[in-house]
């Protein structure tokens, strides 16, 4: 079972936030690395405790909360209380419903292709939110963006952020796997808390499908950072400005 003790060191522990890590410690380009304590993502934030928003407002000092997720979403999971000195955005990552796609989510290499091809419509389908993202970020205040699992929408917003950083794409993918250990640890909270699914849905992050991502969109668009760019975003220099050393 994962413990606090066996996860990469870029988690952050909380009582009710499973998938929340610091997005920053990577290499960049020209030798440079990305911060670390400025931009954070998570999983859903709809159950934080007292103590979460201490550790998220106090601690690391977050000023801006994104969420990517449809307002229907908070009927069922919460949204984020509103809390002096942060500031809440709601940027709805735009994209056609998986549960009416008429598919079982696929497992094992089939899951790979079913996310590249949900992966690169959601791209075009929410570029806004992935602009506005990027702009929120680009102000230099610390930030945590999310959606549910952590792990799609925001997937996304971290593999564009850290593309215009200059990040390798092995790295980007590597960074979108993590969410595995967030993904057990949520499970286990579930299993303890809430009870055992008769069916497991399928939760997954292989790093290949982050790869095979970043290839379509290049193809699409020439790289990932022409892509951030058609999307509206204007900020490159001052994002890159505030978040690498």
């Amino acid at each position: 079972m994962t413990t606090l003790d066996t996860l990469p060191q870029q988690f952050i522990e909380a009582d009710k936030v499973f998938n929340l890590r610091d997005v920053g410690g990577w290499e960049a380009a020209d030798g440079k690395k990305v911060r670390t304590g400025r931009v954070f993502r998570s999983d859903n934030l709809g159950m934080v405790t007292e103590a979460d928003v201490d550790l998220l407002v106090n601690r690391l000092g977050v000023r801006h909360v994104i969420d990517l997720r449809r307002a229907e979403e908070w009927d069922v999971a919460g949204r984020f209380p509103e809390t002096a000195g942060v500031e809440f955005h709601h940027f709805e990552l735009l994209h056609v419903k998986w549960e009416n796609i008429g598919r079982e989510y696929p497992s094992g290499p089939d899951a790979v292709t079913f996310l590249r091809q949900r992966y690169s419509g959601m791209y075009e389908a929410g570029y806004q939110a992935v602009r506005d993202s990027l702009d929120v970020i680009a102000r230099g205040e610390p930030v945590i963006f999310h959606c549910m699992a952590g792990k799609d929408r925001t997937g996304l917003v971290a593999a564009a952020l850290l593309s215009v950083l200059g990040v390798d794409e092995t790295d980007i993918a590597r960074e979108y796997e993590l969410s595995n250990f967030g993904i057990a640890r949520w499970r286990a909270w579930r299993d303890a808390n809430i009870g055992k699914p008769a069916t497991e849905s399928g939760l997954t992050t292989p790093a290949e499908a982050m790869l095979e991502t970043l290839a379509e969109m290049n193809a699409r668009f020439g790289s990932m950072r022409d892509y951030v760019a058609a999307t509206g975003f204007d900020q490159a220099d001052a994002l890159r400005e505030q978040l690498l050393h």
